[in-house]
């Protein structure tokens, strides 16, 4: 899984979870100026999921505080509590795309610290593009 954060836009700090493909990246590549992104770890996406993690029940949107929710959406498809739905995404295993589509987009809180030089590259000490595995420090910044 991609994770990628707004840093600039009407809606800051947003996180979503993409499946990491070819066709993915080049359309990351197209927006990267005005996101950063990276791939989590499966902590990272544990603690997105418990901590900020809300989904479309009956139309609704819902904080995903209880396996009784997930158990009772997706049971059909052997998914019976939120580490069910962790494994799946970090894995990007065969509902992904269900999950991601049931989730709302995570809204998280502006990083402890601040982003730094938002104008540049993080490949040259600034804040937007690719971080690869240092989206981690980043998710914690922002939890």
């Amino acid at each position: 899984a991609v994770v990628s954060t707004q840093s600039t836009g009407t809606e800051m700090n947003n996180a979503v979870l993409v499946q990491h493909s070819e066709n993915m990246i080049e359309k990351i590549k197209v927006i990267e100026p005005y996101i950063t992104w990276g791939y989590p770890s499966l902590r990272s996406i544990h603690n997105l999921i418990f901590k900020y993690g809300y989904g479309s029940i009956d139309g609704e949107k819902s904080a995903l505080s209880s396996n009784v929710i997930i158990e009772n959406k997706f049971s059909k498809q052997g998914l019976l509590c939120l580490e069910d739905v962790v494994k799946q995404i970090f894995e990007a295993g065969p509902h992904f795309e269900m999950l991601i589509k049931f989730m709302y987009p995570f809204k998280l809180q502006p990083p402890k610290g601040g982003f730094r030089r938002v104008a540049v590259h993080f490949s040259k000490n600034g804040s937007w593009g690719n971080r690869a595995e240092k989206i981690n420090s980043l998710i914690r910044k922002m939890l």
